[in-house]
């Protein structure tokens, strides 16, 4: 994944591609878990094998940390299903997904019978109907169809052949807002695709005032030490902010007294909750009507690459990192195209040559965050080498990062 030799391929991390699968709300409704591996980014070849090291990290090692409390859809060949590996994982935790590679044997049939007795949820991944797989469908609770390579004409006939069902229809490869609206009007309750990591509309306008304090906001929290004077100088002329400001502070238990002004709750939080009611306040105010997912993409990319610049000999990068991170996002966070966001904010030269460009050191951590994103391993591989960091610090910096969400979230 990372590397060639066969020795250090023995050391590769494993960095999951994590997908959403939302409901007709956009609201997150499960994961899809990948095991990806190799210069041409395709599953491995011992597909097995790679299944048990995805359920061992992630559901051991991790415990579940990138799940965000969501269940996994994991990926299950023929022979993991009939050994009984689902068994080894609990049934809240994991979808069994079926692979489209798999036999309708009756070895097959028998073993997914016992899943159900056992209160598994079984999907069919990349589903053509067949006499072979009837017998099966009683027993599944989800049919994952690929629109890419079905017309949405197959589909809904698919669909409505198991009308009698209470099957849950996934559309995978939604790439946009049509084949979205598209897939809702054939029948599936589930959607999985690129479309959800991007703005349905892009706008040509100009920002908010709400929003450019927000930013700006964004930009005074991501330094180190938090100038307190420019932070409540923002809050104090926009009512929005103070008031959120001041609900956040006199909502904690710890807060004996009632705090008044904007000065006082701002001192009695220190920088580190600053920056928490920053974080708050950017998801309320914002984009109210974005689905979760998109917020937390942002919010953890932002995280992660500040995280990846604390480990280099750059003192005042991750001052910069953590706004970089949250604005390379922001387009679809905004429904705007990014130039427009950033023609409205005063951003140094460093961070809008990384937005833009992918220049520099935070360019080269936000390739960084977009490879694992994208399971782009030979693009990870050349990235990492170019600003020397370990497989190791990009682990633990995706680790801190979703766990970092996770908290905020809860």
């Amino acid at each position: 994944m990372l590397s060639t030799t066969s020795q250090e391929q023995t050391n590769k991390l494993s960095i999951v591609a994590r997908q959403p699968i939302l409901d007709k709300n956009k609201d997150l409704f499960a994961f899809e878990l990948l095991y990806r591996e190799g210069e041409a980014n395709a599953f491995p070849t011992s597909s097995s094998r790679s299944t048990l090291r995805l359920l061992s990290e992630q559901f051991l090692t991790f415990q579940k940390r990138n799940l965000d409390g969501k269940p996994g859809f994991v990926n299950f060949e023929h022979s993991d299903i009939v050994n009984g590996v689902p068994f080894d994982f609990s049934p809240n935790d994991i979808v069994v997904e079926i692979l489209e590679t798999c036999s309708p044997t009756d070895e097959l049939f028998n073993s997914i019978v016992e899943l159900k007795e056992k209160n598994y949820l079984v999907a069919l991944d990349d589903f053509q109907p067949s006499s072979e797989w009837d017998r099966f469908c009683p027993l599944v609770d989800f049919i994952k169809l690929d629109v890419r390579e079905l017309s949405f004409v197959e589909c809904k006939r698919i669909i409505h052949s198991l009308d009698s069902t209470d099957i849950q229809f996934v559309a995978e490869k939604v790439e946009n807002h049509e084949e979205f609206l598209k897939a809702q009007a054939c029948g599936f309750s589930l959607f999985q695709g690129y479309f959800f990591q991007k703005p349905e509309i892009i706008k040509t306008h100009k920002l908010s005032a709400s929003a450019l304090d927000i930013f700006k906001l964004s930009t005074l929290v991501a330094k180190r030490d938090v100038d307190l004077n420019k932070v409540n100088q923002i809050i104090e002329r926009n009512p929005v902010l103070s008031v959120q400001l001041l609900n956040f502070v006199n909502s904690d238990s710890r807060v004996s007294k009632t705090i008044e002004s904007t000065r006082q709750a701002l001192a009695y939080l220190g920088d580190d909750r600053i920056r928490k009611y920053v974080t708050y306040t950017t998801l309320a105010a914002l984009s109210p009507n974005k689905p979760n997912i998109i917020l937390r993409n942002l919010l953890n990319r932002a995280k992660f690459i500040e995280c990846l610049a604390s480990h280099l000999d750059e003192p005042t990068l991750s001052d910069s990192a953590y706004l970089c991170g949250m604005l390379s996002l922001v387009d679809g966070l905004l429904d705007m195209a990014l130039t427009d966001v950033l023609s409205s904010l005063p951003l140094s030269d460093i961070i809008t040559h990384a937005l833009v460009d992918r220049e520099g050191t935070l360019g080269n951590l936000l390739s960084i965050a977009e490879a694992i994103e994208a399971s782009n391993w030979v693009l990870l591989d050349k990235m990492k080498a170019k600003v020397s960091l370990s497989e190791e610090t990009i682990m633990e910096c995706l680790t801190k990062s979703n766990a970092w969400v996770s908290e905020l979230a809860a």
